[in-house]
């Protein structure tokens, strides 16, 4: 098996996680890393790719712009362009994903093997991942991880608006991805049963959705248990011993009694973490305070005034209970830790002293932390509310609580730090059973089990052949006829007809396209009218809208590109005041990416023409004019014509442009026939096209024979047939 998976967001490496950093480099990146690196070391894996993005940007690491690091033998790290360089939040990457998508497919194509499986983690990388799988014909795997409509929920109980959400978050468009990948996932993987039902469950769903509870691991070569170090001979890292003397140092600045059980608490500077529950119950309990010390560690810091407005008051509200509770030599807040080596040290070392982990967040999705603390044998204390009630009912090696309840919170703290046997029993309990629940081999050989009948059915389908994809379809094509349909494919039915099966005689190593200034309406329209029932590409609208395949499915990733910078009602405004324009009603005429015009045929064409340019130039933006048949004008983003259209899809399917045919017969197909293409001009064109016989840099070639028959000229010409 060959698996693709996909995380965009954060800050994605082998090692030297920088866990805690910002809002999107936390528990799931570690979850990916280590997902892709079990998962390739199954007997039934090939091949993993986790794909991030790339990023170039001084505020962080140069390893960030790597385009592929190893994580293992067999697993890369892939990372490709998505919205520029610098490193910007998740919320900011949602109009950037086709761009993302395409450049997948463009990788996926390049590297020469077809995904078996695509698997989005979280909403952005969930829609990516929809998009390539259903590009190559793939099993689709969707982990959200955390879902739109539960933050929604919470942010409406904290006084946000709807408007500020979406502002600040584009809530309603991840909560409607979100449902998009319910509606079309082959299995959604939730990690667990809190979140099928409680989170999956607010959403409508059809009756079949393939929900699996699959806990994930955690790596248990860095927590191992915390009695090692007493065991002769015990093989430890040395970092891991540098890195214990180095935590132990940093506590020191902080406790004046360094002998007392640890009381940790691990997690990002977060309101929903309710760090406070846990500093006032410490705070307000003379016996607490007496017999144990406090340590938080808030994600990472330097200057708390230039953090985010969250964290920043977060934080600030900490060293503001501190001193409301007098807590100095009693409570430790370090600014920096190493999650590789240092947080595993943490827990041993509070483990060691006989202490207890504390997550007192008013909901925890999964709780990775308590994961983590009971294989080094620490015994915990959780909120009830979520993930935690697996890991407890899984592990028993700790305590749930309501953290809303203050003295619950207290006497679960002091029933675990003050009954020696409850601490050893749970102490043991987690060293055992998270090894049996929670190691990443068994979380590989689940989810093993659950994609093979996936990939299995896909690749046989249901009449034992394989279906169609327009991925594999356009990975499979050495080349590809790209062709305008009116006066050049269609006029002389038997010519198009000898043309149509010489194509599917070739069809394996070939590809069939059409490039049409009409809509995709009137395109179906007139292909049906002709006989031709399937083709591979369809470029319409003058080249500003692309479809694939049967069903005509469009390319997102074209009409993201075209979206930047098009200012459709500006110039629609503007071009009004010409008297020698009418704006064409007809059916399908006008399109997102288009506006067309009748020219009035009693003004000299190239007045006109020079009259429209000025008008647009006085509304600053980016267009493309396309002339033809001497009395139709289109006015396109700039980015958009037939020929770019070639163009990008050269590229985003990894085909040389000359190994693409282009023919035609007018204006609107110049720009097609212009470059390295390998040009076709029928015999019946328009005058409009003489001008490439003059152009010395044009792979052109002027068929003898009209239409179709020109096509197919014009293919053996270039050996294509």
């Amino acid at each position: 098996m060959y698996l693709q998976l996909i995380s965009i967001h954060g800050l994605i490496r082998p090692c030297n996680i920088e866990m805690g950093r910002d809002a999107d480099t936390g528990g799931q990146i570690r979850y990916v890393l280590e997902l892709a690196k079990s998962l390739s070391e199954h007997p039934e894996v090939d091949a993993v790719d986790l794909f991030t993005r790339r990023i170039k940007d001084k505020r962080v690491d140069a390893e960030y712009s790597e385009p592929i690091q190893d994580i293992a033998p067999n697993c890369r790290l892939v990372r490709l362009p998505c919205g520029g360089n610098r490193y910007l939040p998740k919320e900011k990457l949602w109009p950037h994903l086709d761009e993302y998508v395409d450049a997948m497919i463009a990788f996926t194509r390049a590297e020469g093997r077809l995904p078996d499986l695509v698997h989005g983690h979280y909403a952005d990388a969930g829609y990516i991942a929809k998009e390539v799988a259903a590009a190559f014909g793939s099993p689709f795997v969707f982990t959200g991880h955390s879902l739109g409509k539960s933050k929604l929920e919470y942010l409406l109980e904290e006084g946000w608006t709807l408007e500020q959400a979406n502002k600040t978050l584009a809530i309603e468009e991840r909560i409607s991805v979100e449902q998009d990948c319910l509606g079309v996932s082959d299995l959604i993987v939730t990690s667990t049963r809190h979140e099928k039902s409680s989170q999956w469950g607010l959403y409508p769903s059809r009756t079949d959705v393939n929900f699996k509870v699959i806990p994930p691991g955690t790596d248990l070569d860095r927590f191992f248990p915390y009695y090692d170090y007493d065991l002769p001979g015990a093989a430890i890292d040395e970092r891991f011993k540098q890195a214990r003397v180095r935590m132990s140092n940093e506590l020191s600045r902080f406790h004046f009694e360094q002998d007392k059980p640890l009381i940790l608490a691990l997690c990002r500077p977060d309101r929903r973490k309710n760090i406070g529950a846990l500093i006032e119950a410490y705070g307000r309990s003379n016996q607490l305070r007496a017999i144990a010390n406090l340590v938080i560690l808030a994600g990472i810091r330097n200057n708390i005034e230039e953090m985010p407005e969250n964290e920043r008051v977060v934080l600030t509200d900490m060293l503001l209970a501190m001193d409301r509770y007098n807590l100095y030599g009693k409570m430790a807040i370090p600014k920096n830790h190493d999650s590789e080596f240092d947080v595993p040290e943490l827990y041993r070392l509070a483990a060691a002293s006989g202490g207890v982990f504390v997550n007192t967040a008013f909901t925890e999705l999964f709780g990775l932390t308590a994961i983590e603390a009971s294989a080094v044998g620490l015994p915990f204390v959780l909120t009830d509310n979520g993930g935690p009630q697996d890991i407890a009912a899984n592990c028993e090696s700790g305590l749930l609580v309501d953290v809303n309840n203050h003295t619950a919170v207290t006497n679960a703290m002091l029933k675990v730090l003050t009954d020696k046997s409850a601490w050893e029993r749970m102490s043991s309990n987690g060293v055992n059973k998270v090894r049996e629940h929670y190691s990443w081999a068994t979380h590989a050989d689940r989810f093993i089990e659950e994609i093979t009948p996936l990939i299995t059915a896909r690749v046989k389908g249901s009449d034992g052949e394989e279906p169609p994809a327009v991925g594999k379809r356009m990975a499979s094509i050495e080349r590809l006829l790209i062709t305008d349909i009116d006066n050049t494919l269609l006029g002389d039915d038997d010519a198009m007809r000898t043309l149509c099966d010489v194509l599917h005689e070739h069809r394996d190593r070939i590809g069939f396209g059409i490039a049409s200034g009409r809509s995709i309406e009137l395109t179906r329209e007139a292909l049906a009218h002709a006989g031709i029932e399937k083709v591979d590409v369809a470029i319409c609208s003058v080249g500003a809208e692309i479809y694939y395949g049967a069903d005509f499915t469009p390319d997102r990733g074209w009409a993201s590109k075209l979206r930047a910078r098009w200012q459709r009602d500006k110039i629609e405004d503007a071009l009004s005041s010409l008297s020698f324009l009418t704006l064409q009603e007809r059916d399908f005429a006008q399109r997102e990416f288009k506006i067309s015009y009748d020219l009035d045929s009693q003004v000299d064409r190239n007045s006109a023409l020079r009259k429209v340019r000025e008008v647009l130039a006085t509304t600053k933006s980016s267009y493309s004019l396309v002339f033809s048949h001497g009395t139709f004008l289109d006015v396109l983003p700039h980015r958009a014509s037939k020929g770019k259209a070639v163009r990008y899809l050269a590229d985003k399917w990894r085909l040389r442009i000359e190994d693409i045919a282009t023919a035609g017969d007018s204006g609107n197909d110049l720009d097609m026939l212009q470059g390295k293409t390998a040009g076709i001009v029928v015999a019946n064109h328009d005058a409009e096209l003489a001008q490439l016989r003059q152009q010395k840099a044009t792979r052109v070639y002027f068929a003898n024979t009209a239409y179709a028959a020109g096509i197919l000229e014009g293919l053996r010409h270039y050996s294509f047939v």
